[in-house]
């Protein structure tokens, strides 16, 4: 029982101990700063899809063209991830989803990435971006 008390009460190791801790925590708030960073740059990447998004639907005049959808698709192999999306206009044609000139065309790109916090548990983050172009071309 004495020698229990002794060992207990020995300070001999303790600054290992405070060496290890340190370490274990310098290491996770560099994980955690990478994951934050990793944050920004989706979140630069999701700014320009949009952008461009809104600029492809501008130039065509509409939201449900092939050019448009082509666009999407090459800018989803550009960024490296395929976000949701949808568009706000004032329809010239509902159907063909035409905007008159000079009205305004707005897209909203939404996106889900998940917080990894130590390979143990994800926590999932819904990142939005929302650009508005003018039409460009006028539909008679």
């Amino acid at each position: 029982m004495t020698r229990i008390r002794v060992v207990i009460s020995s300070r001999r190791a303790e600054g290992y101990i405070d060496t290890v801790v340190s370490v274990m925590i310098i290491m996770m708030l560099i994980v955690l700063s990478i994951n934050v960073f990793s944050f920004l740059t989706a979140k630069q990447d999701m700014d320009y899809f949009t952008r461009e998004m809104a600029e492809a639907a501008s130039v065509n005049g509409d939201t449900d063209s092939i050019n448009t959808h082509t666009r999407y698709y090459e800018l989803c192999g550009e960024t490296g991830f395929d976000p949701s999306y949808y568009w706000t206009a004032d329809y010239y044609n509902g159907y063909y989803g035409h905007v008159q000139y000079g009205d305004t065309i707005r897209v909203t790109v939404q996106y889900t990435k998940y917080l990894e916090c130590f390979g143990i548990f994800r926590i999932p983050v819904t990142m939005r971006a929302t650009y508005s172009a003018l039409s460009q071309v006028y539909w008679k």
